[in-house]
């Protein structure tokens, strides 16, 4: 796995792993589970109701074999789609360390970014959270600025509990910062 083949430098301490929230991943399956459906719901319909919803003879013991086909396309695609959403949930990760943040974004099935922030080069770190079932479930995006160029600022949505992760950053900034000889809280 990912994880492991991460190289850590000599007595680095892993802080904290982290995903996205869970109501993230169960708000997007849930709306390929109703996709999933559809097709089963529509025909349930048609079974139903056949006279009123279709004004000539129309008879569905003849497409049996074309219905099930595109039935079983609709519902492969569904699942498929389901199987991306739950991959990519599963291998986008920040692992915060005593030195600094990797970010593993994986983008398609076969293309991930792993951007690497130094602890030292974090200029400015903020989280919000906008909206009642953020706010009731704790969830939020955390975005951070780095020394540099506007390419090096990173931000990702759905995290839980952004501010204890804002803190955990801060307090491994400060302490990094510290060791190198540097004083946080001088002003230049």
């Amino acid at each position: 796995m990912l994880f492991e083949k991460i190289q850590l430098e000599e007595s680095e301490k892993i802080l904290k792993t982290v995903r996205k929230h869970w109501f993230v991943i169960v708000a997007e399956l849930f709306g390929f589970f109703l996709m999933l459906l559809f097709p089963f719901f529509l025909l349930f319909i048609i079974a139903l109701f056949p006279d009123t919803l279709i004004n000539f003879d129309f008879n569905l013991g003849h497409y049996t074999a074309i219905i099930t086909f595109a039935v079983a396309g609709w519902s492969v695609l569904c699942l498929m789609a389901g199987f991306m959403t739950w991959t990519h949930y599963y291998l986008d990760l920040w692992i915060i360390t005593d030195r600094r943040i990797i970010l593993v974004d994986q983008i398609h099935f076969f293309n991930r970014n792993v951007s690497i922030f130094r602890l030292e080069r974090l200029q400015d770190i903020e989280f919000y959270i906008k909206g009642i079932i953020p706010t009731l479930l704790n969830f939020g995006t955390l975005q951070a600025q780095t020394a540099g160029a506007h390419e090096s600022n990173f931000k990702t949505n759905g995290l839980p509990d952004p501010k204890e992760l804002q803190a955990i950053i801060q307090k491994a900034m400060d302490d990094r910062l510290r060791v190198l000889h540097i004083n946080p809280d001088s002003v230049e």
